[in-house]
């Protein structure tokens, strides 16, 4: 409930920003992104004051063990520049600058945006349902996908990579692993890297499946305890999300209390995962 008036309260303050600032006048979003016309300028002051509050809250959250509601604060997404991220770009971009709403303005103009406000904000749910299928076709056939996998030893019988594909299951039982836990929700991936396919590929190999989704910044008592249960099997353990960082934060959360925070915070640094902030709760 408290996670719930939380978000509430938030989005609400989120919405009453979008609306001062004017984020939800078409005319001057679209004055902003008119640089060769009649720019104007006005935006780059809601830009600038939305960068400011969240460098410095950033710099705080570094220096707490979680957030307020004693969630982990997400780690870097290990995003990288590739066809997708840039269509994508592109599309938004032009969309944004045809229509003047993104997102969280086009939900905001509900109570206010009439017919057309509706019309978008369809067409943009429209879209992220097709986007999937999208990826998908961008990346190539079931099976085909270039692999990204990159093996992370925090521990002899644990480790962690970004996102794989299933064609890494065969490598991975090479390599030694009993079994893949993924700590990515079904909801991140397009079809063919979701757990039904995954699990297929390391059934397939001789693997043992676990699907334990880790939501960013909303990692449950429950996500710990499977991932526990699933390292106190026989034989090693390998483990992915997005890039790897939910893995390692939900591994060492297992191993707190076995292992000492030095060691956990340590294992983590050696591939850019920060476990700092959950020092207090490894302790």
């Amino acid at each position: 409930m408290a996670r719930l008036l939380s978000a509430l309260g938030v989005g609400a303050l989120f919405g009453l920003g979008l609306v001062l600032s004017g984020m939800t006048d078409t005319a001057r979003v679209q004055g902003w992104l008119d640089i060769f016309g009649r720019w104007d300028p006005t935006l780059a002051f809601v830009l600038g004051g939305a960068i400011l509050p969240m460098a410095i809250a950033w710099r705080i959250a570094a220096r707490r063990p979680a957030a307020a509601l004693g969630t982990p604060y997400p780690g870097p997404t290990g995003a990288h520049l590739d066809r997708g991220l840039v269509i994508g770009s592109l599309l938004f971009g032009a969309g944004w600058a045809l229509a003047g709403l993104c997102p969280g303005p086009a939900m905001a103009s509900l109570s206010f945006g009439g017919t057309g406000g509706l019309v978008f904000l369809l067409a943009m749910v429209a879209g992220m349902m097709l986007a999937p299928a999208v990826r998908a076709r961008l990346n190539g056939p079931m099976g085909q996908r270039k692999s990204k996998m990159d093996i992370r030893r925090l521990s002899d019988g644990y480790a962690v990579s970004p996102q794989i594909a299933p064609s890494d299951m065969a490598g991975l039982k090479a390599a030694g692993f009993a079994r893949v836990v993924c700590n990515r929700p079904d909801a991140e991936n397009p079809p063919d890297l979701q757990s039904a396919a995954m699990k297929a590929a390391a059934t397939a190999a001789g693997l043992e499946y676990v699907y334990n989704p880790v939501t960013p910044g909303q990692m449950t008592e429950g996500n710990v305890a499977e991932q526990a249960k699933a390292l106190a099997c026989q034989g090693p353990t390998f483990a992915y999300c997005a890039s790897g960082n939910r893995s390692s934060q939900v591994w060492a959360l297992a191993r707190a209390g076995q292992d000492s925070a030095d060691a956990l915070i340590a294992a983590g640094a050696r591939f850019g995962y920060n476990l700092e902030p959950l020092r207090d709760r490894l302790r």
